[in-house]
């Protein structure tokens, strides 16, 4: 469900009292020729959970992320809407993809069996790197988002970067902490669909991190020696 705020009401496509299939054909160029990006995203699941247990629409308790922490939702959400084997099946009137945030990249991921593997390859090689000291964003963020653009959709493929633009399309699912602890290394690769075996620095990484608290950070520190100069008529034993 979307919501579009225009300032000009007379720019909206009619939405006329028979047919309307063609309406996105009829609404997309004008969303793109007046800068219009929706101002509010909700799931229609989401929106039916939180109207029968009265929770105010688009506040923070409804916010998908929270509802995923509600034990009646996660009971219950088969109830509202359809599973994601209708979306890989072409039967989705609204197909999402998956958009994975990572600082400044967006990545776009079809929902395919190619497109999974483009994924977990990503997924496999930010676990490959994670301790290796280098700057990273503080979080890896998954969104769903439902381009509107029938063309757009169309190009993208089983992988696509985009434009963080997209994001306004769709709701975030899934945060993932960049931060180096053990905690953070395991979320990441679960959400793989097959993680590659531990290198053995890895498991070296991890056998020092997992007698301390979950939340402790890896210092991933380059040891050095410092040799002294060497002064006349001093030796050096090392």
């Amino acid at each position: 469900m979307f919501r579009f705020d225009f300032k000009d009401k007379g720019l909206i496509p009619t939405i006329l009292g028979t047919d309307n299939a063609d309406y996105l054909e009829r609404l997309c160029p004008v969303l793109e020729r007046e800068k219009v990006h929706p101002s509010g995203v909700v799931r229609l699941r989401d929106a039916a959970f939180c109207e029968e247990r009265g929770i105010v629409q688009l506040s923070s308790l409804a916010e998908h992320t929270a509802l995923l922490e509600d034990e009646d939702y996660k009971r219950l959400a088969h109830r509202f809407g359809m599973d994601g084997d209708v979306i890989r099946n072409g039967l989705a009137a609204f197909p999402t993809c998956t958009a994975v945030e990572y600082g400044r990249r967006v990545l776009l991921f079809n929902k395919t069996d190619s497109g999974d593997r483009m994924l977990d390859a990503f997924l496999g090689d930010l676990a490959g790197h994670f301790f290796d000291g280098k700057r990273k964003p503080g979080e890896l963020r998954f969104h769903e988002v439902a381009p509107l653009d029938a063309k757009f959709r169309a190009e993208i493929g089983d992988y696509k970067p985009v434009s963080p633009e997209i994001l306004q399309y769709g709701i975030c699912t899934k945060r993932c902490g960049m931060a180096p602890t053990l905690r953070n290394f395991n979320r990441l690769r679960n959400l793989q669909l097959m993680s590659a075996p531990l290198t053995k620095e890895q498991e070296r990484i991890v056998s020092s991190l997992v007698a301390q608290p979950d939340n402790v950070r890896f210092q991933n520190v380059e040891m050095k020696v410092r040799t002294p100069a060497k002064r006349k008529g001093q030796g050096i034993n090392i």
